[in-house]
């Protein structure tokens, strides 16, 4: 009887916030969207505040959680500041923002993408972690307005004992707005909604949930000192906190895992670096001469090289199997015809399955992706190789804001289709995929994955699969035709192929929903 109590509350207080969230939503649209932007955001900041501080309430009359939130109370008093909690659960932020009116987050792009809780977020002006130039500095505008921001240093939730080692952002904001750190220490005794915890697996109730102030940190000149001392405290103060029965050891953090990357992502090898188990794989279809540029630089990188030729006809090909006969480690394979980005990688990757590669990085030939990022991207890789590497663009002048708009609803349908398995970008091409899994699914779906279609289609069914997401930032760079860039994508054409996929995915979501719910998440 108690279990069955278990499953009722939980699963009410997760309908209940849902519909909380939709309904303010759908109201602040309607109502808060024509007011001047500074009093939007005020207004859905406090209504926010509100909204959660009744769900806490429901917490708490259900007998779900014991909360200890009263030391947090004395903040909205106090002159702007930069709140710095560890992460042990998802709630988290939510439940910070029942005592504080004026507090803008910082969040992850895919939950500012997120179909729940983007709207709201945009309202309230949160800010994005990505990238990281642009986050300090809307971070230090909220500062020097006079709101407080909430910042979780470790980057994401906690999964090593006592917490994931920190990034710089923290520091770098304090420093550039003379604001005070104020450390947030979060203890609780149950792993729920913690990294790795499926959303709809019931826990043991009650839970006990504490907030305590730790040190306040002035503005520091020493960004690199202020992380040391930071990290120092909270080790000391979550010494002895209760979450520390689940998590990892220190050891699942050490370098070159997920949880040790900066804002910049994990160190890189040395360049040129040679692997027999990876590969980077390029499809070319008449890219003009931005395709030499592309091969030569991501050579410098790596070893081995492959070209997939996809029946061009611009005189590259021939080109590429010059630089190949002066290059053992360059492979160019030609298709007779084009047949779409996704026929030709799929034709690279049954030949690399043959020779006994188990990964390959794609790229693009138009000199878009970052050949500099590929050893970041294999070291994870080799670090994880049950996981894809997704990159996360960083967007510069150079991307058309209608590309940079449009891939937003993409992001918002792959990440509902897996059920918010992890896939921060659905489009970006530079990727490192374990082989065997995706030529499997790409020959058990002959019409699809061929084209276009092929980056968001191959994410979604490989979440699907239970292969795991993590995502690394990427630098992308978009080349007008002066500067010798090519694009071969055709607005309406490819727009057609993505919406009738996302159907296609969609009822393919709804078949595995029962499945996909009882699912530990995949992602990071």
């Amino acid at each position: 009887m108690r279990r069955l109590r278990e499953y009722l509350t939980t699963y009410g207080l997760l309908l209940t916030l849902a519909v909380m969230i939709l309904a303010w939503t759908a109201l602040a649209l309607v109502l808060l969207t024509p007011l001047p932007a500074r009093r939007r955001r005020a207004l859905a900041r406090y209504t926010m505040m509100a909204g959660f501080r009744l769900f806490s309430r429901l917490l708490t009359l259900t007998g779900a959680y014991r909360l200890d939130l009263g030391a947090l109370d004395r903040l909205p008093r106090e002159p702007a500041l930069i709140l710095a909690p560890n992460h042990p659960s998802a709630f988290d932020a939510i439940l910070l923002l029942t005592r504080h009116p004026d507090l803008a987050c910082i969040l992850k792009p895919g939950l500012l993408g997120n179909p729940l809780l983007g709207a709201g977020a945009r309202l309230a002006g949160y800010i994005r972690s990505d990238p990281p130039r642009r986050m300090i500095k809307d971070a230090v505008a909220q500062l020097r307005r006079g709101s407080s921001v909430l910042l979780f240093p470790e980057g994401t939730r906690t999964r090593c004992s006592p917490i994931n080692p920190l990034m710089g952002g923290v520091a770098a904001i304090a420093r550039h707005a003379g604001a005070p750190i104020q450390v947030l220490l979060i203890e609780t005794d149950s792993p729920y909604l913690g990294k790795g915890w499926p959303f709809f697996k019931v826990p043991r109730l009650p839970i006990e949930y504490r907030v305590r102030l730790g040190r306040r940190f002035e503005p520091p000149s020493d960004v690199a000192e202020c992380m040391r001392s930071l990290e120092r405290e909270y080790r000391t103060q979550l010494a002895a906190a209760p979450q520390r029965a689940w998590l990892g050891e220190p050891a699942r953090c050490a370098p070159g895992t997920p949880a040790a990357h900066s804002a910049q992502g994990p160190q890189e090898p040395p360049a040129g670096a040679r692997s027999s188990t990876h590969l980077v794989l390029i499809p070319s279809y008449n890219p003009g001469t931005k395709v030499f540029e592309t091969v030569r630089a991501a050579r410098a990188q790596w070893a081995p090289v492959w070209v997939v030729v996809d029946g061009s006809t611009d005189g590259t090909a021939e080109a590429l199997a010059a630089l190949s006969a002066a290059d053992p480690q360059l492979t160019v394979l030609r298709r007779a015809r084009n047949g779409g980005k996704g026929a030709a990688l799929l034709d690279g990757l049954t030949e690399a399955l043959r020779r006994g590669y188990t990964h390959a990085l794609t790229m693009d030939s138009d000199g878009q992706h970052p050949a500099e990022r590929i050893g970041a991207f294999m070291q994870t890789s080799r670090a994880h190789p049950e996981a894809m590497i997704l990159g996360r663009p960083l967007f510069d002048a150079s991307a058309p804001a209608v590309r940079v708009r449009g891939r937003r609803l993409s992001n918002w349908w792959a990440n509902l289709e897996t059920l918010g398995a992890g896939i921060e970008d659905s489009l970006c091409g530079f990727r490192v995929y374990p082989i065997a899994p995706l030529v499997r699914l790409m020959l058990q779906h002959p019409h699809a994955m061929r084209r276009f279609d092929f980056d968001v289609e191959a994410a979604v069914r490989l979440c699907w699969a239970g292969v795991p997401a993590l995502n690394l930032p990427a630098p992308v760079r978009y080349f007008s035709a002066e500067q010798g860039g090519v694009s071969h994508f055709r607005y309406v054409r490819d727009n057609i192929l993505l919406t009738s996929m996302h159907f296609r995915l969609f009822f393919g979501f709804l078949v595995r929903l029962p499945r996909l719910a009882r699912a530990p998440p995949a992602g990071r």
